[in-house]
């Protein structure tokens, strides 16, 4: 009977139901919180890839870099604006520049591929690719 009474008043007690909720809760807002820590980052960098484009394709239309510069020249123009635009490590910047025709219309095309890593360890192991692109009209 004695070991029966002390479970009996072991279920009745209340001390420390405070610290298990706690400890219940805690995980989940803990990872959520990160969570949107580690969304708005990447949004941030999706913007400001998108602003170093922007930059770029400026630069074309308004006749800094010439529409009949060769690739190699545009290449070299388009890497100078976008590394300047960019806030974030340029040294991991992917810069791809080509030319396409739609509808008898030149076009130079730009892509910017980034490699976003987590901060949060145990994410993911391989970076996320954040990546934009343009179609700027070259006549």
């Amino acid at each position: 009977m004695p070991m029966l009474r002390a479970l009996n008043r072991l279920a009745k007690c209340r001390s420390g139901a405070a610290a298990v909720e706690f400890a219940i809760v805690c995980m989940p807002l803990l990872l959520v919180s990160l969570g949107v820590v580690e969304f708005g980052r990447a949004l941030f960098i999706r913007n400001d890839l998108a602003y170093a484009a922007d930059v770029a394709a400026r630069k074309v239309l308004i006749g800094q870099i010439p529409a009949g510069a060769s690739a190699s020249e545009a290449a070299i123009g388009f890497e100078n604006a976008i590394r300047d635009a960019f806030d974030g490590d340029v040294d991991q910047l992917q810069i791809a520049v080509g030319v396409e025709t739609v509808d008898g219309v030149p076009y130079r095309t730009l892509s910017i591929r980034y490699p976003f890593t987590f901060l949060v360890p145990g994410v993911s192991d391989s970076p996320l690719a954040l990546s934009v692109s343009r179609r700027i009209p070259v006549s």
